[in-house]
């Protein structure tokens, strides 16, 4: 259901929401951990919605430069103190855990933890214990999208936690991306689901970066090719961004890094093999962009399974 839903269906006045009642850009605090360009989408579009927004980063001075007047520059974690919610968007589960628990330890109660990062299930739910086992809130709303949609606020954001949570967090959920996605009253659920995501969307990478090289090498315009699949039977989403990718090689500047794509598949294939469900098809896309690592590609997008598609053709 979409958030809008939910909220008609299971808010009312009892605990956190009660404490809170006027939570608008004009009264709720907000902190960002990690200027990333994801991160750092998410802190801009909240300054230019009026939220008192406070950023912090490992690398301070990143944090200062972005900062530079419109928002605050936290040097350190205890400058978080009085967020009423804190996005996080961070690389791995190392860095969940370690910001969850730097968290857990200044923001005061009722505070929410936003984790909006590509997490395993289990470090969520490591991170929601620590927040659970001192009053505060934890909400896993990691995201469908790539930094342009992020800037554009035109993300899908898959929202699992606890309902009074969720509906703190409306005012901020609803001016980063264009609808959120209500998974449930257990954060890791949405975790889990944004893994199957980047698999699904890995996969139709592959498939596309693989049918293109083929036609190509047949003697049809690539171009072509990509116009007529994406107009016809494949107009989809994924179909038309990465496969636009592919067929112009626009690999720079990286949506999505291929270290970060081995990690989330690593991670689906870990909980896949944890719920005893084979992913065949995954196994072999993580393994093709193991191969483009060891091309040199980290640095480029992971669409860039195109390019290996062709290369193995001989292209």
């Amino acid at each position: 259901m979409i958030l809008s839903k939910a909220l008609s269906e299971n808010t009312g006045t009892s605990g956190r929401i009660a404490d809170h009642p006027a939570c608008s850009a004009e009264t709720l605090c907000v902190g960002v951990v990690g200027l990333g360009r994801m991160g750092a989408a998410f802190a801009s579009n909240l300054i230019q919605d009026s939220f008192k927004t406070v950023v912090f980063d490992r690398d301070t001075q990143k944090a200062r430069t972005f900062a530079q007047g419109r928002a605050v520059a936290a040097g350190s974690y205890e400058a978080l103190s009085d967020c009423d919610v804190v996005i996080s968007m961070v690389p791995d589960d190392a860095a969940i855990r370690s910001v969850a628990e730097q968290l857990s330890g200044v923001l005061a109660t009722n505070a929410v933890h936003v984790s909006m990062s590509t997490i395993s299930p289990d470090a969520a739910r490591e991170a929601a214990h620590v927040h659970y086992t001192v009053g505060q809130g934890y909400l896993s709303a990691p995201v469908l999208g790539n930094p342009d949609l992020a800037a554009a606020r035109k993300l899908y954001i898959l929202a699992a936690g606890a309902s009074e949570t969720i509906a703190r967090c409306m005012p901020v959920l609803e001016r980063l991306g264009q609808r959120v996605f209500v998974l449930g009253e257990v954060p890791e659920l949405a975790n889990t689901f944004k893994l199957a995501g980047n698999v699904l969307t890995a996969s139709t990478m592959q498939s596309m970066g693989e049918v293109l090289a083929f036609l190509r090498k047949a003697g049809v315009d690539p171009h072509v090719a990509f116009s007529v699949l994406t107009e016809s039977l494949f107009d989809g989403k994924v179909h038309k961004a990465y496969g636009g990718k592919i067929v112009n090689q626009r690999y720079a500047p990286p949506g999505m890094t291929v270290p970060l794509a081995v990690k989330d598949l690593r991670l689906a294939l870990t909980e896949a093999e944890t719920l005893r469900t084979p992913m065949p098809i995954a196994s072999v896309v993580r393994d093709r962009l193991v191969a483009a690592s060891a091309r040199g590609w980290d640095d480029l997008d992971w669409s860039v399974l195109g390019k290996l598609a062709a290369f193995s053709a001989g292209l």
